[in-house]
C-alpha cells in the first residue's frame, strides 16, 4: 500500500493531517499537527502583563486563563462586576466553539462551499444556503458579537487584566447582549430538536458513523473550582489533586513526527500510544464521562435525553461525544442570559490595582475544548523567566492518534474512496 495522506484536515483548531503508511501487515497511522507554536519563545523575556493578550493565539479562552493567573501572581480579587463579565465571555466562547463544530458537523458529508463553485474550478453567483445552515451561521455571528461586546474581540480578546477588566460596557450594549442572549438561548434549543430528530437518534445511513467506538481513555475535568479529578474508563475516580499539583502529576513526551506533545499521567510512565494505562483526555465528553449534573435545567434535560438513548456514563462512541456538544450549547446559552443582565454587568469598579507581586502563579480553567492549565514564573520586576502550559490539543493529542487509527482501520475495511475517507476521518476527530 502507497503511503497516504490525509491534508488539509478540514475543521481542526491547528492545522492537522494523518499519515497512513505501510509496516509489514498493518498499516502505520499518524495524526500529525504541522504548525508549531513556541509558546515559551513568545512568552519569555516579556513582561507578564502581556500574556493575556499574547496566547489566545492557542485558543480565546487562554487570555482568561492568563488573567486569572495575574490575579493569583499580584494578590487581587477582582470586583463582581469583572467577574461577571469574564464569565459571560467565557460562555459566550462556549457557544461560538460549540455552535462552529455542530456547523462543521452538518456540512462534513458535502463541501460547505459547494454552491459556489463549478466543475471547472470558477466561481459563479452564490446559491441560498438552505435555511437551517443559514440560521446556524446568523447565530453564530451573534455569539461571536457578545464576545466583542464583552472581550473587546472575538478571536482574539483583551479585556481582562490583573486584577479585573479594562473597560466598562458602553450604554446601549446592555440591551443588545439581551437581545443576542435571548435570541441565542432560543436557538440552541430549536437546533436541539432539529439534531435529535435528523441525526443523532437515526440509526441508518451516514449516522452509522456515530457508532464508532471512542478508545476508552481516562477522563480528566475540573471540580469544584480548583480541583482535578481522573477518572478510569470504568468512571471510577482514579485520582484527585489540586489544580496547582498539575505539573507534578501530569508529563508532555515530545515526539519527532509532530510538534505537539503527548500528556500522560506521570505514575503510570509514558509507555507510547500501543499502551493506553497513562492517557486520558478531556473536554466536553470527559465532563460528561465525570457525571456531574448539568448547571442549568434544559441543559440537564437534554442530558437525561442522552443517557436515555445511550446510557449513563461513561460514554465512548462519537454519537455521545457531539451530543454532549449540543447540551453545553444550551447550557452556555442559559448561563450567558443569566449573567447579561444590566445589573450583573454595572458597579462602582471594575478592577482592583495590583500593589504587590510573587514570583510564580498558576490557573486553570474548563474551556470549551478541555481543560486547560498555566504556569508562569517571573523575575523581581515582572518579566516572564518559564512559562508551563497544559493545552487542551496536548490532552487530546494521544486520543486523536487512537482514534486516527480506528477511523482508517474501517475505512481501509471498507474500501472508501479516498474523499470520502478523508471527510469520515475528519468529522471522527471533529468533536475533540
Amino acid at each position: 500500500m502507497p503511503t497516504i495522506t490525509l491534508e488539509p484536515l478540514q475543521w481542526q483548531d491547528e492545522p492537522a493531517r494523518v499519515t497512513v503508511c505501510q509496516n509489514g501487515s498493518q498499516p502505520e497511522v499518524y495524526f500529525q499537527i504541522i504548525s508549531p507554536k513556541p509558546v515559551e519563545a513568545m512568552c519569555c523575556n516579556r513582561p507578564v502583563e502581556e500574556l493575556p493578550r499574547i496566547l489566545p493565539i492557542l485558543s480565546p479562552a487562554h487570555h482568561l486563563a492568563g488573567a486569572m493567573a495575574l490575579d493569583r501572581l499580584f494578590n487581587v480579587d477582582p470586583p463582581q462586576l469583572a467577574q461577571n463579565m469574564r464569565a459571560a465571555l467565557l460562555q459566550a466562547q462556549f457557544y461560538t466553539a460549540h455552535l462552529r463544530r455542530l456547523f462543521f458537523l452538518l456540512t462534513n458529508w458535502n463541501d460547505p462551499f459547494s454552491a459556489f463553485h463549478t466543475t471547472d474550478g470558477s466561481v459563479h453567483q452564490p446559491i441560498k444556503p438552505p435555511h437551517r445552515l443559514e440560521e446556524m451561521m446568523h447565530h453564530l455571528a451573534l455569539a461571536q458579537e457578545a464576545e466583542a461586546i464583552l472581550g473587546g474581540r472575538h478571536d482574539h480578546p483583551l479585556t481582562a487584566v490583573a486584577g479585573g477588566g479594562s473597560r466598562f460596557l458602553k450604554d446601549g450594549l446592555y440591551e443588545r447582549l439581551t437581545q443576542i442572549t435571548d435570541a441565542c438561548l432560543e436557538f440552541a434549543c430549536k437546533l436541539a430538536v432539529t439534531l435529535r430528530r435528523e441525526i443523532l437518534t437515526v440509526e441508518e445511513g451516514e449516522s452509522d458513523l456515530f457508532n464508532i467506538g471512542i478508545p476508552p481513555l481516562a477522563a480528566m475535568s475540573l471540580k469544584n473550582g480548583n480541583t482535578v479529578e481522573l477518572t478510569d474508563w470504568k468512571g471510577k475516580s482514579i485520582d484527585r489533586f489540586a489544580a496547582e499539583e498539575i505539573a507534578e502529576k501530569i508529563g508532555q513526551q515530545k515526539e519527532a513526527w509532530t510538534y505537539k506533545p503527548f500528556a500522560y499521567m506521570k505514575n503510570k510512565g509514558w509507555q507510547h500510544l500501543e499502551r493506553s494505562e497513562g492517557l486520558f483526555f478531556v473536554g466536553p465528553l470527559a465532563r460528561f464521562n465525570s457525571n456531574q449534573t448539568a448547571a442549568t435545567p434544559l441543559a440537564e434535560e437534554e442530558r437525561q435525553r442522552l443517557i436515555n438513548s445511550v446510557g449513563i456514563p461513561p460514554q465512548y462512541n462519537l454519537r455521545a461525544a457531539v451530543w454532549v456538544l449540543l447540551i453545553e450549547l444550551i447550557q452556555a446559552a442559559e448561563k450567558l442570559q443569566r449573567l447579561s443582565k444590566k445589573e450583573k454587568l454595572t458597579g462602582p469598579s471594575i478592577r482592583t490595582v495590583p500593589t504587590q507581586m510573587n514570583d510564580r502563579t498558576w490557573s486553570v480553567l474548563e474551556a470549551p475544548q478541555g481543560l486547560i492549565w498555566h504556569s508562569y514564573q517571573v523575575d523581581a520586576v515582572g518579566i516572564v523567566q518559564k512559562v508551563n502550559l497544559l493545552d487542551a490539543t496536548v490532552a487530546n493529542n494521544a486520543l486523536k492518534c487512537l482514534l486516527a487509527k480506528q477511523l482508517v482501520a474501517q475505512g481501509l475495511a471498507q474500501r472508501q474512496g479516498l474523499e470520502v475517507f478523508k471527510e469520515r476521518v475528519a468529522v471522527g476527530l471533529l468533536p475533540f
